[in-house]
């Protein structure tokens, strides 16, 4: 007699003695397996199946979905699932039959039904109970299922904003190296002699003058650079500031940096590639020697895209 047979019969054993539900621990019990097991392989909770075996449906979250818990998992362990549910529906009677004695309590008179009558509108109330259960059921269902696409929807919008902010707290650092590198000038002006100090105005606006120039042109040089490499690869300039990350179809990171304004970029790996371009209003991006457009990829300045 195998393992499954042994459960069968003290399954048998037990209903017998009019315990249905206590034959489905003792069943579990005899193929060695516990509450854990079985809750992983039927992906219900460990509560679920215990409430089963208790035949304590109410934990359950509907008539309709405790059916097909219990039928599964009678399955599971060889039983016969249709004892179990006929169990289902005999309390689901006997509950029917409970609310029928409320609403007609001794003393105040007898019910104006013959059997017949009195059998059909019992079947009528238990008809209405399980109704009212599948309803409620469906009810827990759709609240669980909206709460849950409420909780991915902010998880998502949580890891947007995070991406958004990283940007400007990285740019910082530029701006501070920009102003440790002026006040240098300064310091060494201080220290010349007083004939160098009277040229020292005139050379510093003119240096202030040429750099003003030079950071206007590098935008357009990046740019003109870019369109006139070549018609392969990934070419990217930027007209300002902008962190931009590049993978290749393999994971590899071909760049993952903050890129200064009026810098380009020239990018070779194997497609698809994968880009996240932050301040993408900033960035132009060329691939296999077509300008592609990212404002159709961009949400709040960081687009995201894939390229073939």
């Amino acid at each position: 007699m195998n393992e499954n047979t042994e459960a069968v019969v003290q399954a048998s054993e037990a209903e017998s003695a009019g315990d249905v539900w206590a034959s489905l621990r003792q069943a579990r019990e005899s193929l060695g397996m516990s509450v854990s097991d079985v809750s992983a392989h039927l992906k219900l909770t460990s509560r679920q199946i215990e409430a089963i075996e208790r035949g304590e449906l109410s934990v359950l979250p509907g008539a309709a979905f405790a059916r097909g818990f219990v039928r599964n998992y009678a399955r599971y362990l060889g039983l016969d699932p249709i004892v179990f549910t006929q169990a289902m529906d005999n309390n689901a009677l006997a509950v029917s039959d409970v609310l029928t004695t409320q609403m007609n309590p001794a003393g105040l008179g007898t019910m104006p039904f013959s059997g017949g009558t009195r059998n059909f509108a019992s079947l009528f109330m238990a008809l209405g109970v399980l109704a009212l259960l599948l309803l409620l059921s469906l009810g827990a269902y759709f609240r669980w299922f909206e709460s849950r696409d409420e909780d991915l929807l902010a998880e998502i919008q949580t890891e947007a904003s995070g991406v958004v902010q990283e940007a400007p707290l990285t740019a910082s650092a530029p701006m501070m190296g920009a102003l440790v590198v002026a006040s240098e000038p300064l310091a060494a002006m201080t220290n010349l002699p007083a004939k160098q100090s009277e040229a020292a105005p005139s050379a510093a606006v003119s240096a202030v003058v040429n750099a003003a120039v030079t950071a206007q042109s590098e935008p357009a040089a990046a740019a003109s650079a870019v369109a006139s490499s070549g018609g392969q690869g990934l070419k990217l300039a930027f007209e300002g500031e902008a962190w931009v990350e590049v993978r290749d179809a393999t994971g590899k990171a071909l760049l993952a940096k903050l890129n200064p304004a009026g810098s380009h970029q020239l990018l070779q790996g194997a497609p698809p590639l994968s880009l996240i371009v932050g301040n993408a209003p900033k960035v132009t991006l060329v691939w296999r020697g077509k300008e592609v457009d990212l404002k159709p990829h961009t949400k709040v300045d960081v687009a995201r895209l894939s390229l073939q």
